[in-house]
């Protein structure tokens, strides 16, 4: 009996949630978006012979579903403009063959880095296509990293009753760090590190003066929460993220984070004891993370320069280690002994990616940072024309692609899909707008109040 009401109240709500996703494809792709930043494990299905079914994937399959029905049976067209599109699938495929001819084990990587993130920007550029989409992706990201803020503090000081979902408690490997539901500190601190910029966008454009308080000391939050990951790259890339979103609207924006910069190293020193912070002190001074990371990085390019057009494959650097890893005697830094860093895995997106895929699959992957770049330079000038999009929602994009290519200094963002989901996604949007989006239709999103100072 209790496994046939089970059956009925699924019935029930996955023709609801039907229902809904055809009549509105911004729903499915929110919620798969918020399945991939962090709560795939909730839930999933075990399969014989196929990958499990984690929730995020269960999501991007109903999401393309109803994406090819609904765009076959209302003959919709895609949106333009497509060099961008054909460069990542240009990309994508020499990734997969490469990686079909060589050693299939590491798809799974592929499936993580590159067709979740590329689904992403595809599903953004042809569904977030109206300012009121736009913000509600917003809206989306900003429940996701006030969640995030709540869940590091509560984390790192204990307060178990916030932590959700519990097996952060209890699978987690970073000790003392607060790692999220990512159960990964460095990864969690470099996604809230992107995201925080995100408060300042609605302190600005929000009404209410109660919101733009909580939401002012959930950015102070945010502070703390990335913080508590203890990772240094996350901390220069939510520093950077946030320089960049004020230099590129000081107008609006510098306001409101001169005071959070004043406030926020007040309340660490005497209400979380920063100053006698001990973890953190170990963490900063700890030398033989760099001197690993460089030995990881003088490895990585001895191993291009041996593979320099194509390099040794996707995922392919560890088995190829042992030939090529020696100590290293550094003029100032002196020995960096083998056993520092024999068991790295790469740690950046940039020379170890120049290793794996040669000077081909970085010009690939180049190309696509320049045509993101370029667009962005241009659609940005739209400010000056009064642009909303360009004026109040792309420095906050900016802010997001630098904390995404700072982090990279970092972190390998391979094994991750929520870093390059983000990204992407966000280069979606902004590939795919036009002015005309933005018109003085039911679209137009009301100024913030601000706008009038």
């Amino acid at each position: 009996m209790q496994l046939f009401m089970m059956a009925i109240i699924g019935i029930f709500f996955g023709t609801v949630y039907t229902v809904i996703s055809f009549g509105n494809l911004m729903i499915p792709f929110l919620v798969w978006i918020m399945s991939v930043f962090g709560f795939r494990f909730l839930w999933s299905i075990q399969t014989p012979v196929l990958p499990d079914l984690f929730l995020d994937r269960m999501t991007m399959v109903w999401l393309m579903v109803v994406f090819s029905v609904k765009f076959m049976a209302e003959k919709r067209q895609f949106r333009g403009p497509f060099l961008l599109d054909l460069m990542m699938v240009i990309n994508a495929l020499y990734l997969v063959i490469g990686i079909y001819i060589q050693d299939m084990t590491v798809f799974h990587g592929w499936t993580m880095s590159i067709l979740v993130p590329y689904s992403a920007y595809f599903f953004a550029k042809n569904l977030t296509t109206k300012n009121k989409d736009i913000r509600r992706f917003l809206w989306v990201l900003l429940i996701l990293v006030i969640y995030y803020n709540i869940t590091s503090i509560a984390e790192k000081l204990g307060i178990n009753v916030l932590v959700w979902p519990k097996y952060i408690l209890t699978e987690s490997r970073f000790w003392g760090r607060s790692s999220g539901p990512f159960l990964h500190a460095p990864l969690f601190g470099t996604i809230i590190g992107m995201m925080i910029p995100i408060h300042l966008y609605f302190i600005v454009t929000v009404r209410n003066w109660t919101s733009k308080i909580l939401l002012f000391l959930s950015l102070l939050m945010g502070f703390a929460g990335l913080y508590f990951t203890y990772t240094r790259g996350s901390w220069l890339a939510g520093i950077m993220a946030l320089i960049t979103v004020v230099f590129l609207n000081r107008r609006h924006f510098l306001k409101f984070i001169l005071p959070a910069v004043v406030v926020a190293p007040i309340v660490a020193i005497l209400f979380l004891g920063i100053g006698q912070d001990k973890f953190m002190k170990e963490r900063v001074e700890n030398e033989d993370t760099f001197g690993s990371r460089l030995g990881t990085f003088v490895t990585a390019i001895k191993v291009w320069q041996d593979n320099a057009i194509l390099g040794v494959g996707f995922n392919q650097y560890k088995n190829v280690l042992d030939n090529y890893i020696e100590p290293l005697d550094l003029p100032v830094i002196g020995v960096i002994t083998v056993h520092q860093f024999r068991d790295n895995p790469p740690h950046d997106i940039y020379i170890s990616y120049l290793a794996e895929h040669g000077i081909v699959g970085t010009l690939l992957q180049g190309s696509i940072y320049f045509l993101i770049l370029r667009t962005f330079l241009a659609k940005y000038a739209w400010r000056k024309k009064g642009d909303y999009f360009a004026t109040y929602i792309m420095p906050i994009f900016g802010g997001i692609f630098v904390g995404y290519l700072v982090g990279g200094l970092a972190i390998d963002y391979k094994f991750f899909s929520g870093v390059g989901t983000l990204f992407y996604s966000c280069a979606g949007i902004l590939y795919g707008y036009q002015r005309e989006d933005s018109g003085l239709a039911d679209n137009l999103l009301r100024q913030p109040t601000s706008q009038v100072d």
